[in-house]
């Protein structure tokens, strides 16, 4: 582990090393101080001088081994948080850098020509204020050129990109300058999402930008590009809607995209690399790989406008899957600008794991919170996203939670917010985590794993759910059927009202919900499985709350049994649209389930108080079964959940007539047939019937 030491307050150091400090130099004076142990470090506490941000601070060890220190906990003080925007700002006549970097040292700002990012034009010195804000200008309109930050400290030199900027050279190393004005398809200034009355009213679809269309089978002229959702034509082999034709024929609402934000595990230029994008570098930038032309700064920022764009064109939303808990490692600009401060530590001065991915980032700190905030504002602002989806949310916290909540919805009232409610390990963040139970009293909704291993049991081995025969899980399926609201005195879950709730029973992450079925039951027929299937996506579109659907999982999308394809490549990922006629019954099943969901309000309740109001379950003493009224005083919607292998019949004492809508798999709104008193529920399938209160 490295050996460094942290200002935390005036007249405070922490010292993360083994070895017991015997000299503190600070601006080269030697000073006095008090040791104090504690678990992992050790404390070091000064009478005088008062220490700052910008001091130079040595610590000279017992075995002659020289430690430097880096502000951290000091900067939490109001005086050392700048409100103001960062980043670069240009006029006719004059070019200004702003960066918060407070510390020891000095900061330059290289300015290049594209054609020669080897030698720099310029290297303006940065002036450094006492919020910890550095600024350097120059009376020049540098549009069109790149510059990076160069930080000498303590002996050592580096190199940053600037986190704040809208553009990048290939790959990040580079930021670059230009007017975000001056990059917009046209009409862009009149684009606007649809509007969202309320976020039961979503059916979202979770896709990633290179699954989408990089199968032979799409026919799309952007292979794995932005470019994909917004072409006119597509030439797919078999008569069937691809890409965007296919979303807007299956009927969601709204495109979640998996990571597009500039992640840096793959090259840019190599298009044969993959990755899901979990895995990110600068923050403000639309990722290069999936632009045509990586290496021009403006291409990706262009056609990523483009795609939201047409997609807003087709009447869908666009949600952005945001990674704010941690970036792909520590080597980043966050971690050279200012050392430590954006990241958790552990007592021993590791860096906290909660992510799972070797570091978090520390939302809690004001500085921290503030590039959150400013970079999901310049998403709205400059991209126009109707909603965002938050990576491992809990490790956000809930006070960092909430604050995004009410700044976000200054700017857009009804934009989507959902996310993880849990952490992938232990976090040392200070602040509460935004687990499940704490969206209660916010407009934030959370993923309902509840109902996704009751449906199909646990994700990735043979364990068996509902609609696989195990019965068990009975209650928690009416559980995730109310949205987890306190319903009755036997059903309560964890939220308060239906709109913190995204129900799902497959995502991304592990096995595809076809092979999970085909993994827990290898003794059943294909057909059975099938049926499984359905039934599963039957009642995630029958349950109150926000429906949630894994792309592909309306054609029986397999990825080979593979459970983790975040850097599996384009075979396995890939959305094979021939699926769509191969099993054109079942798509036609699924398409027509969000056709029902739409049409019927019944299944998009606004309230606890309406849920419980309108929505009944008839007293069915049969394992397997699941039966419930929906009743608004104008309609009524019979629905029947069938997992057992058996026909099974409801009987009513009303000799009124109903339509059913949907039964054994297959779906029509019009209406398959007409029965009264008794209704059939066919084996591992879900019957819906509709008719008018008092029978008309």
């Amino acid at each position: 582990m490295k050996e460094f030491a942290t200002i935390e307050s005036s007249d405070t150091l922490l010292l993360y090393s083994k070895a017991t400090p015997r000299k503190l130099l600070v601006n080269g004076a030697d000073v006095p101080f008090r040791i104090m142990r504690q678990e992992g470090n050790i404390k070091l506490q000064l009478s005088r001088p008062r220490l700052d941000p910008f001091n130079s601070i040595e610590i000279i060890l017992e075995n002659s081994k020289r430690v430097f220190a880096y502000p951290v906990g000091i900067l939490e003080e109001k005086d050392f948080v700048y409100h103001k925007d960062l980043g670069y700002k240009v006029n006719e006549s004059e070019t200004r850098f702003r960066v918060w970097a407070p510390g020891p040292g000095e900061i330059f700002v290289e300015v290049f020509s594209l054609d020669d990012l080897e030698h720099p034009l310029y290297s303006l010195t940065t002036f450094p204020q006492p919020s910890g804000l550095r600024m350097a200008s120059v009376k020049e309109n540098l549009t069109g050129y790149a510059y990076r930050f160069r930080i000498e400290r303590y002996g050592e030199t580096l190199y940053s990109a600037d986190p704040y900027a809208p553009f990048t050279t290939v790959n990040g190393k580079y930021s670059y300058i230009y007017d975000l004005e001056n990059v917009k398809p046209q009409g862009w200034d009149k684009d606007k999402g649809p509007a969202l009355r309320n976020p039961v009213d979503a059916i979202l679809y979770e896709v990633h930008v290179k699954d989408f269309s990089s199968s032979w089978t799409a026919g799309s002229r952007f292979y794995g590009k932005y470019g994909a959702f917004y072409e006119q034509r597509y030439n797919p082999p078999l008569k069937i809607e691809t890409c965007l034709n296919h979303l807007t024929e299956l009927g969601v609402t709204h495109v979640h995209l998996l990571p597009v934000h500039d992640f840096d595990s793959i090259d840019e230029e190599d298009p044969t690399q993959y990755n899901w994008g979990y895995d990110p570098s600068l923050f403000f930038v639309p990722e290069g790989s999936y632009a045509t032309n990586p290496r021009d700064p403006k291409t990706r920022v262009l056609e990523f406008r483009k795609l939201v764009q047409r997609l807003h064109q087709k009447k869908l939303g666009v949600v952005l899957d945001v990674v704010f808990n941690h970036t792909y490692n520590s080597d980043t600009p966050f971690q050279k600008l200012v050392p430590y401060y954006y990241y958790r530590l552990t007592p021993s001065g590791d860096f906290s794991n909660g992510s799972g991915c070797g570091n978090e980032l520390a939302t809690e700190r004001p500085m921290v919170r503030k590039y959150v905030i400013s970079a999901l504002k310049h998403w709205i602002q400059n991209y126009h996203i109707d909603g965002f989806r938050f990576d491992l949310m809990a490790l956000l916290g809930k006070e960092t939670m909430s604050f995004i909540e009410r700044e976000l919805k200054k700017l857009k009232k009804d934009i989507l917010l959902y996310g993880e409610p849990w952490a992938a390990s232990q976090s040392t963040m200070k602040d509460i985590p935004f687990s499940k139970g704490e969206q209660k009293g916010t407009n934030i909704a959370v993923f309902n794993d509840n109902l996704r291993d009751a449906l199909k049991g646990f994700t990735d081995d043979e364990s068996k759910g509902f609609v696989s025969g195990e019965f068990s899980k009975t209650q928690e399926v009416m559980k995730g059927i109310v949205a987890e609201i306190a319903y009755s005195k036997s059903l309560s879950g964890f939220t308060s009202e239906p709109f913190e709730i995204v129900n799902y029973v497959s995502a991304h992450d592990n096995l595809t919900l076809i092979d999970k079925i085909h993994k827990c039951c290898p003794e059943e027929k294909f057909e059975s499985r099938v049926r499984m299937a359905a039934l599963a996506i039957s009642i995630i579109f029958t349950s109150q709350g926000i429906p949630f659907l894994h792309a592909g999982s309306e054609m029986l999308r397999t990825k080979l049994m593979e459970e983790n394809s975040y850097n599996s490549g384009t075979l396995i990922n890939e959305l094979n649209y021939n699926q769509k006629h191969i099993y054109a019954d079942f798509y036609n099943y699924i398409r027509g389930l969000i056709m029902l969901r739409k049409t019927e309000k019944l299944f998009r309740l606004k309230s606890s108080k309406e849920i419980k109001e309108k929505l009944k379950f008839l007293p069915i003493d049969l394992p397997g079964l699941i039966v419930f009224m929906l009743n608004d005083g104008e309609k009524e919607i019979f629905v029947a959940h069938n997992a057992t292998k058996e026909s099974q019949k409801v009987l009513f004492d009303s000799r009124a007539s109903w339509k059913v809508v949907a039964m054994d798999c297959k779906i029509n709104l019009d209406g398959i047939t007409t029965i009264s008193r008794t209704i059939p529920v066919e084996p591992i399938s879900s019957t819906i019937a509709v008719k008018r209160t008092g029978g008309k």
